[in-house]
């Protein structure tokens, strides 16, 4: 696993030293809507539900032609989820839910395809491709979750699917919007009894030069 992940941060690496391929270059920020799937191979479950974080990075766009593109991009994201548990009193009646906070925290590294379709005043576009997220920390409130958090797999594989446009409002910057889903493709955890998957959707927005 070390020898796959120093492959793909030296190709990475590589394609940032090849200036002379760079067609752009910008910046990339917004809000991440992720969950975490738990599941579980006997009866017992927990229900989680979506967390709010955010998510920054750069990105360099790649090769000089009309409508092909290829994206290098790197962000910091915030993933994990939200689990509501019943808050019952002495006598086991429900009088309310208790939202438990987890957040687990990756870098993140894209490379994507881009499609981009050159109209007057907007540029809408399509982006796939494989990703990869390293894990920096994690964070889960009344440490519910740490057990498993504690083994997560240090890097995890998935894709990025997504569209926007760009338009230019600013001279020499171009401005963007972007809607993105980001399936797993493997587990972060996985045992005999439980396997645990990331998800998410990012709305983005954006400056190139």
């Amino acid at each position: 696993m070390k020898k796959i992940i120093f492959a793909m941060c030296l190709i990475f690496a590589i394609t940032l030293l090849n200036a002379q391929l760079i067609n752009s270059y910008g910046f990339k920020g917004g809000l991440c809507i992720a969950n975490q799937d738990f599941d579980y191979y006997n009866d017992f479950n927990i229900d989680t539900v979506s967390r709010y974080g955010f998510v920054m990075g750069g990105f360099i766009e790649l090769l000089n032609n009309e409508n092909f593109h290829l994206l290098a991009e790197t962000h910091y994201v915030q993933k994990g989820n939200n689990v509501e548990l019943d808050h019952r009193d002495e006598n086991g009646i429900l009088i309310g839910i208790i939202t438990l906070n987890s957040r687990v925290d990756y870098l993140e590294f894209d490379v994507l395809g881009k499609y981009a379709i050159n109209l007057s005043s907007i540029k809408p576009y399509l982006i796939t491709g494989p990703r990869f997220n390293i894990l920096i920390d994690y964070n889960s409130e009344n440490n519910f979750l740490d057990p498993v958090y504690e083994d997560l797999d240090f890097i995890d594989f998935g894709l990025s699917i997504g569209a926007g446009f760009e338009f230019q409002i600013i001279q020499n910057t171009i401005s963007l919007i972007e809607f993105r889903y980001s399936p797993p493709l493997t587990s972060s955890y996985e045992t005999d009894l439980l396997t645990v998957k990331n998800t998410s959707f990012e709305i983005l927005t954006g400056i190139k030069f």
